[in-house]
C-alpha cells in the first residue's frame, strides 16, 4: 500500500522505467541494430549501418539493453546477448517488434479512452501501425507450433501437408497468422473471419503483397454466422476477442466447421504467478473485449460443444493458456 506522495512518485518512476527499456529494445529491432549485434561492433560502426539512429542515441540504448540483459558489453564492443539472438532475424524478430509495439500503442490508446478520445469498447483500434503490429506478434506462432507442439496433436501434421488442407483463422484481422501458416504449409488455404473493416482492408493489402490471394479467403463475418460444414483440418478461436456472450454459440460453430479428427486451439488470456501479473492482463482481457476464462472453465466450455481429447499444450510462462480441442 503506498503510504506516502513519495512512494506514489517513487512507482511511477519505476514503472516509467521499465517503459522506456522496452522502448529502447524495441528501437534494436525497428532499427535493424539487433541483427547487426549478432557480431561484435562498435557505437561507430553500427551508426554507420544503421541510419535511422544517430550514434548518441544508438549508444543510450545500448546502455539500457546492457543494463537489462539483452546486449552484452565487451570493453568498446556490444553484441546480442545469446538468449536474444533467436530474435535478431524473422520470424522472431517481427513477432517480438509486433508485441513491443502493440503493447505499448495499446496502453497509450487506453489512456486516450480514460479522457473520451480513445476506441469504443472491445477490439476496434483503427491506428494501421498498431493493428499491424498486434498481427506481427501472432506471426511466430504457425513455426513455433509446427517445431514444438503439432507433434502432440496425432496425425493432423499429415493432414496439413496434403492438398486440399484448410484453416479456419477466427479473428483475421491483419492476416498475419494466415499468412505464416500458409508460408509454414505450402498446400495450406485459409479462411479468415472478422467482422471490423480496418483490419480486413489492411489484411486484403498483405494477402496480395504475399502473393496469398489464390489461398487466403477473407470473409467479412462473425463466427457465429458461419455455415461451412467439416471443411477444416484446423481451426483458430481466440478467446479473448470474443463477447462472453457470443463464446459458446463460437465454440459450438467452430466445432461444426472441421472435420472429423480436426482440431481447434483456443487460447484464453493468463499470466504467469502473481496478483499484479492477474490483474494487468485481466484488464487487457477487459479492453479486448472478452471474457477472463480459467483453464477449468474453458476445458468445461469445449467439451460442453461436443469437443473431446481436450488438452492444455505446454507453452511459455509468459503467455496465456493454450487449449486444443479435437472433434
Amino acid at each position: 500500500m503506498i503510504k506516502t506522495p513519495q512512494e506514489m512518485r517513487a512507482l511511477t518512476h519505476d514503472l516509467s522505467t521499465s517503459a522506456w527499456t522496452l522502448s529502447a529494445i524495441g528501437a534494436l529491432l525497428e532499427s535493424g541494430l539487433a541483427e547487426q549485434l549478432c557480431e561484435p561492433r562498435s557505437v561507430d560502426a553500427l551508426a554507420e549501418r544503421c541510419t535511422t539512429l544517430p550514434a548518441g542515441h544508438i549508444g543510450r540504448c545500448l546502455a539500457v539493453a546492457v543494463e537489462a540483459g539483452v546486449v552484452v558489453a565487451d570493453g568498446a564492443l556490444y553484441r546480442l546477448a545469446e538468449g536474444a539472438l533467436p530474435f535478431a532475424q524473422a520470424p522472431g524478430r517481427t513477432a517480438l517488434k509486433g508485441e513491443i509495439r502493440a503493447n505499448l500503442m495499446q496502453a497509450l490508446a487506453f489512456l486516450d479512452s480514460a479522457n473520451g478520445t480513445g476506441p469504443a469498447p472491445g477490439w476496434r483500434h483503427t491506428n494501421a501501425a498498431l493493428l499491424q503490429a498486434q498481427g506481427d506478434a501472432s506471426s511466430m506462432f504457425p513455426p513455433m507450433f509446427k517445431a514444438h507442439l503439432l507433434a502432440t496433436l496425432g496425425d493432423l501434421g499429415g493432414r496439413l501437408e496434403k492438398p486440399g488442407a484448410r484453416f479456419l483463422d477466427v479473428g483475421v484481422g491483419v492476416a498475419a497468422l494466415a499468412i505464416a501458416m500458409c508460408q509454414c504449409w505450402p498446400e495450406l488455404s485459409v479462411v479468415g473471419l472478422d467482422t471490423f473493416d480496418v483490419p480486413l482492408s489492411i489484411a486484403r493489402q498483405n494477402v496480395a503483397r504475399a502473393g496469398l490471394t489464390a489461398r487466403i479467403e477473407l470473409r467479412d463475418l462473425a463466427i457465429e454466422e458461419l455455415r461451412d460444414e467439416t471443411a477444416f483440418e484446423l481451426a483458430w478461436l481466440p478467446s479473448f476477442f470474443i463477447p462472453a456472450g457470443a463464446l459458446a454459440a463460437a465454440v459450438a460453430r467452430a466445432r461444426a466447421s472441421l472435420r472429423p479428427g480436426g482440431w481447434l486451439i483456443f487460447p484464453i488470456a493468463g499470466a504467469p504467478s502473481g496478483d499484479r501479473f492477474r490483474a494487468v492482463f485481466g484488464l487487457i482481457n477487459e479492453l479486448w473485449g472478452g471474457p477472463v476464462l480459467s483453464t477449468p472453465d474453458a476445458e468445461a466450455l469445449l467439451k460442453a460443444a461436443g469437443f473431446s481429447q481436450v488438452r492444455v499444450l505446454p507453452g511459455p510462462p509468459t503467455v496465456g493458456p493454450l487449449l486444443a480441442a479435437q472433434r
